[in-house]
């Protein structure tokens, strides 16, 4: 692993845990076991390094958006997408916690977000679309209603982690699942009746494991 890998693993690591306002770039130095100078040989502040984690979040988004090419894409490809759409939520939590802030401090990082965000609302609504070729989700009657939902989807997805850490309890990676059920519940009632016979088919198949897992202890 190279150095500007080390430095932007351990940024991630120290504002997921504390925040970013509390760590300044010798915390980051210290958990990256290089000196501050060498830290800022490669990034001039801490600005620049939450741009690069920016940078590979997207790169995270960008891959797990893919279908398959050699078939139409299923019920289960679009159960996968959302939960690794939650899994890099979790993976890069600080910036869900913080992005408000983040993108009125850093004015360059804002530019970044609000292009990337309206390409990736395109993309959502080509996902959708696609989802609707394959047969898993039905056609709108109101063309409008494909990119509606895909905001919808946006703005669950980027406060979900919010909403759920101002709760009382412990939040850790197991919340995802949540997610991923709130998000099949609101794509439910435009899923074609092959697909929802086959959501509840996995459900009931989830339920069975359960009951075998519980009779086992």
């Amino acid at each position: 692993m190279g150095t500007k890998e080390r430095i932007v693993g351990a940024a991630i690591r120290l504002f997921n845990e504390r925040g970013t306002a509390a760590v300044s770039t010798n915390h980051i130095a210290q958990e990256a076991g290089i000196s501050p100078g060498n830290l800022y040989y490669h990034y001039r502040n801490k600005e620049e390094i939450i741009r690069a984690i920016f940078g590979r979040m997207i790169s995270a988004w960008e891959a797990m958006g893919e279908l398959p090419r050699d078939r139409a894409p299923t019920l289960n490809d679009l159960r996968r997408i959302l939960e690794e759409t939650y899994s890099v939520l979790w993976e890069y939590r600080f910036f869900y916690r913080e992005f408000v802030a983040l993108l009125r401090r850093d004015p360059e990082l804002g530019r970044r977000y609000r292009d990337v965000r309206e390409g990736g609302l395109a993309n959502t609504v080509n996902l959708l679309k696609s989802f609707v070729a394959g047969g898993v989700l039905r056609e709108p009657e109101d063309p409008d209603e494909v990119t509606e939902l895909a905001k919808l989807i946006w703005l669950i997805v980027e406060f979900w982690l919010p909403f759920v850490e101002m709760g009382e309890e412990a939040v850790g990676p197991e919340r995802s699942r949540e997610g991923v059920g709130l998000m099949m519940r609101i794509l439910k009632p435009y899923m074609t009746e092959e697909a929802l016979v086959e959501l509840g088919s996995g459900r009931r198949e989830v339920h069975k494991k359960g009951e075998r897992s519980r009779r086992d202890l």
